[in-house]
């Protein structure tokens, strides 16, 4: 299901117009900051896709846009031409690993709390289909996960007996 939302100004006039599914309206945009959630207000729901594309264009059209000098939005677009789906050609996905070389990455890199509840609020209430469910358990199974190998666990048992034979030491000396 669809819906058309309107992101909010503190007198209460639309700066944008946008449809969306899922968590779309609270989710962070390429050109426009997403206001707090009282500033988000959500103007037609439960939509089929076209359905939501003519609302936006509707809404859109009825405020007018500011960059052509028409009324109060933001919206750099007519609405009605977002890309639901889309799937890039294995050239392009290509061309963007290529594009990618050499540039740095997170990986490796360790999320702050903050981050990680972030990416929960996010992920709170989404429904995985049941052929995408199978294909993530599928890619998981036989993957080690957090299980550490032979040899790490060999070398934290060395290292937590040190630690402990130097605090029994410690404590016989009375420090």
């Amino acid at each position: 299901m669809y819906y058309v939302y309107a992101y909010l100004r503190e007198d209460g006039t639309p700066y944008y117009i946008g449809k969306g599914q899922a968590n779309r309206a609270w989710g962070k945009h390429k050109y426009h900051t997403v206001p707090s959630n009282d500033k988000i207000l959500l103007l037609e729901t439960n939509l089929t896709e076209n359905d939501a594309f003519k609302l936006e264009q509707f809404y859109i059209e009825k405020y007018g846009r500011k960059d052509l000098g028409t009324g109060i939005l933001r919206n750099m677009t007519n609405g009605g031409d977002g890309i639901v789906g889309y799937k890039h050609s294995e050239e392009t996905k290509k061309k963007i690993a290529l594009a990618r070389v050499g540039k740095p990455t997170n990986l490796g890199k360790k999320m702050s709390e903050e981050q990680k509840q972030k990416i929960r609020e996010a992920n709170k209430g989404r429904v995985v289909s049941a052929e995408i469910g199978k294909k993530i358990s599928d890619a998981k199974k036989g993957k080690p996960g957090k299980i550490p190998s032979e040899e790490t666990r060999i070398k934290r048992k060395a290292s937590q007996l040190a630690r402990w034979a130097k605090i029994k030491h410690n404590q016989e000396l009375g420090q």
